[in-house]
């Protein structure tokens, strides 16, 4: 069985991650294998500790799915939020395996060329970001990222995983990078009424995002920014593939510090919006009150109602779960305040610019 709408989404469940993985992408087909430039996106927001990072046997399943319908190179591309990118390929078994296969590449997106984009801000103020250009050019990206909660978008799914990290940090030494790698190492010892501090959230409350080297830190100028944001960039580099595997997951204060959910699931599918509003609805959230899903959808960049998604696979109500979101949940949900006026007006920027 395959995929006959781009708002499909497929769902597996069983004991093996290498074979969820597997399983999902048979369900979806053919149709998820386009291009020449294909492009992996992982999720390193921590380079040390394993529940916040993509699994190398997840990537092992895409990885082989791909080979058997293509014989292009294959990238695997990820800039890591606050620490060395390749540290985590080491420290997960990425290089290993990448060593292990013919024309498959390791990259660095924060030591990247990169294109300059302009987004809008709530006050409808142009903004520059920087997107890695190995992303930009590919005709082919694939999200390969892990179901999480989030200290500032509610969760971290497929859209969040590849538009954040295709965004450059600057690797020198400065304050970010201090405090992001100070963060994995600390984390776990902290007492938890200083880990927010350790966020991005955190630095935003605290003045410094504008003004960071890292443009994904920049993103955070506020949850209704943040989403506005990432609406913007899913409309510039939206994945054609994505892949969370639910394997194991993140409940609490994710997306680092967060407690293990052992929920055993693939889910994959050709239309991000699709994708990520299942996961979003069997993780217990609405889909609706996750910012940049619902500016996503009303833009008409996938399918955010979820009775309008066909599921295929293990029905949706075998897989729901819900989750014990971040403790600064509710105040994440101020962004409906004035979300739907000032969407409209960043739409109207959107339509003058590509005039």
């Amino acid at each position: 069985m395959t995929t006959r709408n781009a708002s499909t989404v497929a769902i597996v469940r069983g004991s093996d991650r290498y074979q969820n993985i597997r399983e999902v992408l048979e369900l979806v087909g053919d149709e998820a294998v386009l291009g020449q430039k294909h492009v992996i996106k992982p999720n390193f927001v921590s380079t040390d500790i394993p529940l916040a990072a993509t699994h190398k046997e997840a990537l092992r399943g895409v990885m082989d799915f791909l080979r058997k319908r293509t014989d292009c190179s294959i990238i695997i591309a990820e800039g890591a939020a606050a620490s060395d990118t390749f540290k985590g390929y080491r420290r997960f078994g990425f290089t290993e395996l990448a060593g292990a296969r013919k024309n498959v590449v390791l990259r660095d997106l924060n030591r990247d060329a990169h294109e300059i984009v302009i987004l809008y801000d709530q006050e409808s103020r142009p903004q520059s970001f920087r997107i890695a250009t190995t992303v930009w050019e590919s005709d082919h990206r694939i999200s390969l990222a892990i179901p999480k909660t989030h200290d500032a978008a509610v969760v971290t799914l497929s859209l969040k995983n590849m538009v954040v990290g295709s965004l450059i940090r600057d690797t020198g030494c400065n304050l970010i990078n201090l405090l992001g790698g100070l963060s994995d190492q600390l984390i776990r010892l902290v007492p938890f009424w200083l880990k927010s501090f350790f966020t991005f959230q955190g630095l935003s409350r605290l003045g410094v995002t504008r003004i960071s080297g890292s443009d994904k830190v920049k993103l955070h100028q506020g949850y209704l920014n943040l989403h506005l944001f990432l609406y913007q960039l899913v409309r510039l580099i939206p994945p054609h593939l994505c892949i969370l595997d639910g394997y194991t997951a993140m409940e609490g204060n994710g997306p680092v510090s967060g407690d293990r959910v052992d929920w055993h699931i693939a889910i994959a599918g050709t239309d991000g919006v699709a994708v990520d509003t299942v996961a979003a609805y069997l993780m217990g959230f609405d889909p609706q009150s996750i910012g940049y899903l619902y500016f996503c959808s009303q833009d008409g960049l996938g399918e955010g109602d979820i009775n309008k998604i066909k599921i295929i696979g293990v029905p949706l109500e075998e897989c729901k779960r819900t989750f014990r979101p971040h403790q600064s949940y509710q105040a994440q949900l101020g962004w409906k305040k004035k979300g739907e006026a000032v969407f409209k007006k960043v739409r109207e920027c959107i339509d003058s610019q590509n005039r």
